[in-house]
């Protein structure tokens, strides 16, 4: 079967936790897929980890290097190695049920006119009754705002050649945190979101208190009710620049100042 779709994993130091998010990946039931394993220059035994689970993969795994530091910089690279016709975006301390991929393929497939699926993040089993809630929020927001982005960079997939005509992962034009969101806005007028309450992934919670990677709650309640022909201003001449004035840079996500790693 030949690929449709390629993964973009960017890590930098996931020693502990990129282990099982690949695992989780090279178990998929679905194998028409690519993984694109991207080193950012890791220090620790992350990138011996992440190779050691994508071997049983073969050569639909290749782990390569970004020597520029920054998340943005590593889906770059990434990207612009990409030959499928769908690109999706996986973090390193993420799990990904076996059924991810086929759910992407056929979200995609069902929906021609879609420029991107999201995933859902869980953080407890699907059964959970937390879960569920999640779940029907989530659907309930993609419905009431649907121009807006509600999942993260962990659970992001797109059409390559709508994400890279929409100007694809560039530092110079977006270099804080919170690109996942900023992308989602450029890629708007391409096509709809599509959300799926089957389509989950369970992210670790190591970052729910680090304020250097987040937003403010106002920030977030002037992003959900803002009008989206207001979004241009709202990223270019607000949050950006609330952003850098709290020195809220890409490279903030390389400080891990969790205290371990999952068992």
């Amino acid at each position: 079967m030949s690929e449709t779709l390629t993964i973009i994993l960017p890590f930098f130091n996931e020693e502990g936790w990129i282990a099982r998010t690949v695992a989780s990946l090279a178990a998929q039931s679905d194998t028409s897929f690519r993984l694109l394993l991207v080193d950012n220059g890791s220090t620790d035994t992350g990138a011996r980890e992440a190779a050691d689970h994508a071997a049983a993969m073969g050569d639909r795994a290749a782990i390569v290097h970004c020597p520029t530091a920054g998340k943005i910089p590593a889906m770059a690279v990434g990207l612009a190695l990409v030959k499928t016709p769908l690109v999706a975006i996986c973090d390193a301390d993420t799990w990904y049920p076996p059924d991810y991929v086929a759910i992407i393929r056929h979200l995609f497939a069902a929906n021609s006119s879609a420029a991107a699926v999201m995933a859902i993040d869980l953080y407890a089993p699907i059964t959970h009754s937390a879960s569920l809630r999640r779940i029907e929020r989530i659907m309930s927001k993609s419905r009431r705002h649907s121009k807006k982005c509600h999942a993260g960079g962990y659970a992001q997939a797109f059409r390559t050649g709508w994400l890279r005509a929409a100007g694809g992962f560039d530092i110079a034009r977006w270099p804080y945190v919170l690109e996942d969101h900023e992308i989602m806005h450029r890629l708007q007028p391409y096509g709809p979101t599509v959300y799926d309450p089957d389509h989950v992934c369970f992210p670790s919670d190591r970052r729910a208190s680090r304020k250097a990677v987040s937003w403010t709650r106002g920030e977030r309640l002037l992003y959900r009710y803002l009008p989206s022909c207001a979004m241009n201003w709202y990223f270019y001449r607000f949050l950006g620049r609330h952003l850098a004035t709290r020195n809220s840079f890409g490279v903030a996500l390389r400080e891990k100042d969790w205290s371990s790693a999952i068992a």
